[in-house]
């Protein structure tokens, strides 16, 4: 990524109109540029994972008294594979923060296809890829499900119930009463937990078709590319492409099967036929390629496809100029990813009945998301949300950087610290974590401090008043565990828009980065990075 300003940065006196934010009026040519280049994305992407990979490895073995014996995937499985890593306390801490960032890069990566489609002005081409794009990132938010899901839970009863539902701690639904602990032993597993790991496995199944589809649109967009290459870099194209659809697809495959089945794979897994022939052909060929051992890895690789000189590139201005894409406030994104939050914190008030009782989280409200089956709707819900934020406040510094005329790195700092910190508060979703209020509290103060910024030339009294109301809302509700001081914290968050001052518009204009001098490099070369050359702009 690379981001560049441009224009003059000396101001006449200005006009009143927006002589509440500065004494300066903007330079009409003052601009704001991101680019953003495929290949380095694609980079962070597999980085992301394999470095949380390595980490959690290293919590598992380090401080986790793990054993193959008792480990729930390898008793359902019967082998290693990166999900135990991920799985165990306090590993899952570290995995879970790792997995957020993959998920979070993944999601813009997502965005700058969109993007790179939507700039060649084709309707039937931006629709469709819309459609793919828009399906894949739900996808990918849905991912952290993988996590919500439980397969140790904390050896604290805690019953929940919800219509008539029954849960253990955090645990399987069921319409029938269970214990909460079943007594086990080294090589059998409770229907219960069967049923935990089936679930953690189709949500990793889903997110695997998700990108089997996503990598089926990037070869379509990348076809006259891919086309204009020397013969060995297509032939490279082409076998990489179909190894990846054959091993992702077969991956798949066999693991939907295996969680078809009413028992174990262990107890079944070529000890003897299944009657349906087709889910038999699907075992045997995938045991015969060990797809289930390396079917995986091509999601890591499959988004070098793109060029390196491709990318995207957003300008952004306080003057509406020909070929924009449109105009945006900011302030409006910030504040309805506020109400995003706060709505699914008010859902899972009303449909988990523990949550007053529950005192392993500062804000009791959000010890909702914990509770299943809510939890797989509240939690990527959350998540969107917070991304939604990021976006926001990524536009609000570039507008007040143009509205100002200079770089307010305060303002930039506190937004990147509000940021990373509502990810944070993401951990609240893992049964056993309970530090999650250092997330909270730096969010909160953070937002304070953001809101004061904003507010201290126009209504510095009004933006200080709001803050101090939300500090004395959330140490009551805390104190007295009042239901409706938790839902006025909510109000309060909602607020922000009546409080903080509309900015000037921000007139954005997207366009595509495409370098044709990296056309014909060998295909290892992709992986260079950005063009030193200046791109031209399609």
């Amino acid at each position: 990524m690379a981001c560049t300003t441009a224009g003059n940065s000396g101001h006449a006196a200005r006009g009143k109109d927006l002589e509440m934010f500065d004494h300066r009026e903007p330079d009409p040519d003052d601009k704001v540029e991101v680019e953003f280049y495929f290949i380095p994305m694609a980079r962070c992407y597999a980085a992301a994972f394999f470095v949380t990979l390595l980490l959690s490895s290293i919590a598992t073995f380090s401080a986790v008294s793990w054993s193959a014996e008792t480990d729930k995937i390898i008793l359902y499985y019967g082998f290693l594979n990166p999900c135990v890593l991920f799985d165990h306390y306090p590993a899952k801490v570290v995995a879970m923060t790792g997995m957020s960032f993959f998920i979070l890069i993944g999601i813009m990566y997502d965005v700058m296809v969109f993007f790179q489609s939507y700039c060649e002005r084709k309707m039937s081409n931006t629709v469709w890829t819309g459609v793919v794009v828009w399906t894949v990132t739900l996808i990918h938010m849905a991912f952290v499900n993988v996590f919500v899901t439980n397969l140790y839970p904390m050896q604290v009863p805690l019953e929940r119930r919800l219509h008539g539902v029954h849960h253990g701690l955090q645990g399987a639904v069921s319409l029938v009463e269970q214990p909460l602990f079943v007594e086990e032993t080294n090589s059998t597993l409770t229907h219960a937990e069967i049923d935990v790991i089936e679930l953690h496995t189709a949500f990793y199944i889903v997110w695997l078709l998700g990108e089997i589809w996503f990598l089926t649109l990037l070869v379509q967009m990348q076809r006259e590319y891919i086309l204009s290459r020397p013969l060995p870099s297509k032939i490279g194209y082409g076998l990489f492409c179909t190894l990846a659809m054959l091993g992702m697809g077969m991956h798949a495959a066999a693991m939907l099967v295996i969680i078809l089945q009413d028992r174990p794979k262990v107890e079944w897994y070529f000890r003897e036929e299944l009657q349906n022939s087709v889910q038999w052909a699907i075992i045997y060929i995938d045991a015969k390629l060990l797809t289930s051992a390396w079917g995986w890895i091509p999601v890591m690789f499959y988004r070098w496809v793109f060029a390196a000189g491709r990318g995207v590139r957003i300008t952004m201005s306080l003057k509406e100029k020909e070929g924009d894409d449109g105009g945006i406030m900011p302030e409006w994104w910030v504040g309805r990813a506020l109400q995003a939050t706060s709505v699914v914190l008010v859902a899972g008030g009303a449909f988990v009945g523990t949550w007053e009782q529950d005192n392993t989280t500062f804000f009791r409200l959000a010890s909702a998301l914990r509770s299943k089956p809510f939890a797989y709707f509240g939690a990527p819900v959350l998540l969107g949300s917070f991304v939604f934020a990021g976006v926001g406040i990524f536009f609000t510094c570039a507008q007040r950087r143009l509205m100002q005329g200079r770089m307010n790195w305060c303002l930039n700092i506190t937004g990147l610290v509000m940021f990373f910190s509502l990810l944070g508060c993401m951990l609240v979703v893992l049964d056993q974590e309970r530090f999650t209020f250092i997330f909270l509290f730096t969010a909160v103060g953070s937002y304070c401090a953001w809101v004061i910024q904003l507010c201290k030339e126009t209504s510095l009294c009004s933006g200080l008043a709001y803050c101090v109301t939300g500090g004395v809302l959330l140490a009551a509700a805390r104190v007295t565990n009042i239901w409706v001081l938790h839902y006025t914290f909510l109000v309060w968050l909602c607020c922000y828009n009546p409080v903080v001052p509309d900015g000037a518009w921000l007139y954005v204009k997207v366009s595509k980065i495409v370098d044709d001098d990296m056309n014909y490099l060998p295909l290892g070369a992709q992986t260079q990075g950005p063009p030193v050359l200046n791109p031209a702009v399609a």
